[in-house]
């Protein structure tokens, strides 16, 4: 496995923030480490070949920056019941990685 698939610093970069806050640091980092495991879970022991993990890099970094961003902005689709209820639908935290494991889901 040729971990880390993608680091704090490669999040940021795909964020755009370029000098970030000790906060936004500590958060690429933890959006790192959850997608790491993510890729860790699935591959289940399992080696990569070369071509998935170039797909796995490029996704791993896809997803970090979304999960980086979903913590300030709002997701999911947003409507109101009948009753005035209100219903979010949320979507998978590792997208571009589903596609890659999951192909032909989503």
């Amino acid at each position: 496995m040729a971990a880390p698939y993608v680091t704090s610093a490669e999040i940021l970069a795909a964020v755009g923030i370029g000098s970030p806050s000790a906060g936004d640091t500590a958060w690429a980092t933890k959006c790192a480490a959850a997608i790491e495991a993510i890729i860790t879970e699935r591959l289940d022991g399992e080696t990569p070949s070369a071509e998935l993990e170039a797909r796995l890099h490029v996704a791993a970094e896809l997803d970090g920056a979304a999960l980086f961003t979903t913590r300030s902005s709002p997701h999911g689709v947003l409507s109101f019941g009948p009753d005035g209820d209100v219903v979010r639908l949320g979507s998978s935290q590792s997208r571009a990685l589903d596609n890659v494991f999951l192909p032909g889901v989503g």
